[in-house]
């Protein structure tokens, strides 16, 4: 049996799928396991089943695009004088925010808030995700063929990879994924998720597909709901040049 369901997403988001029993689904003409990527304008997914199925399925939002700062909803920045610029994003939605003394204040549903809570990463009750999203063009322009990863410090529960020329191309690093050498946490970046070359589902795009390649890539390291604090010194990027673009001469 074949039906569609219609789902809300937005472009650009991850989300996580359950489904009863015996059921598969695909996305956007691909079929999906656990994960999939949305993208404009597609807002249903295919369900195949070979009698009817009991049991409900959900569709849950898992990462927020953080390369955009703007969505649209308003937010809360911080700005950092000593380096003239705004340098963070928070979580947080309040309805109006001041400061009393030097404490911070801020409103929601009519009550106020004083932000002086130990548990890191609590606002009104919920706790929310940290995350640093930033973008890797070391070698200039040059297509990079990207390998893995290392940390130094706490282990992210994801590592979003995302690259944009000259493809669109998706990956994860979860933390299962990490082993320790010599103190120093290492994982392969595994395969773009999005590849058109590669048959099956999301996840074994995953282990199967194309390799991350791009001039630049996007990385979004998260923590999911930390309530303690977390540490993350160093964050390394393993890649190689693509052959099509080293200039070491060579011999014919």
């Amino acid at each position: 049996m074949i039906s569609t369901i219609n789902i809300s997403v937005q472009a650009g988001k991850e989300y996580f799928v359950t489904l009863p029993a015996n059921v598969t689904a695909s996305y956007n003409g691909q079929a999906i396991g656990q994960y999939f990527i949305a993208v404009e304008g597609v807002n249903t997914i295919t369900l195949n089943s070979a009698s009817v199925a009991s049991g409900s399925i959900t569709v849950t939002e898992i990462l927020r695009n953080f390369y955009e700062p703007y969505d649209g909803y308003g937010g809360v920045w911080c700005f950092q004088p000593s380096v003239d610029k705004w340098t963070s994003l928070y979580s947080f939605r309040p309805e109006w925010m001041s400061s009393v003394g030097n404490r911070l204040v801020t409103f929601k549903s009519g009550k106020p808030y004083v932000h002086n809570s130990a548990a890191y990463n609590t606002f009104y009750g919920q706790a929310y995700d940290s995350v640093l999203a930033f973008v890797h063009n070391e070698a200039g322009n040059i297509t990079k063929t990207y390998m893995a990863v290392s940390v130094e410090g706490d282990t992210p529960d994801i590592v979003h990879v995302r690259t944009e020329v000259p493809n669109v191309q998706s990956s994860d690093v979860r933390a299962a994924d990490y082993e320790i050498k010599e103190g120093v946490k290492y994982a392969s970046v595994l395969r773009d998720r999005l590849s058109p070359n590669t048959p099956g589902t999301v996840n074994d795009k995953l282990m199967k597909g194309d390799r991350m390649r791009g001039e630049i890539a996007k990385f979004l390291v998260l923590f999911s709901q930390p309530v303690t604090k977390k540490v993350l010194k160093l964050f390394n990027i393993v890649f190689n040049a693509s052959r099509g673009h080293n200039t070491t001469p060579q011999n014919s």
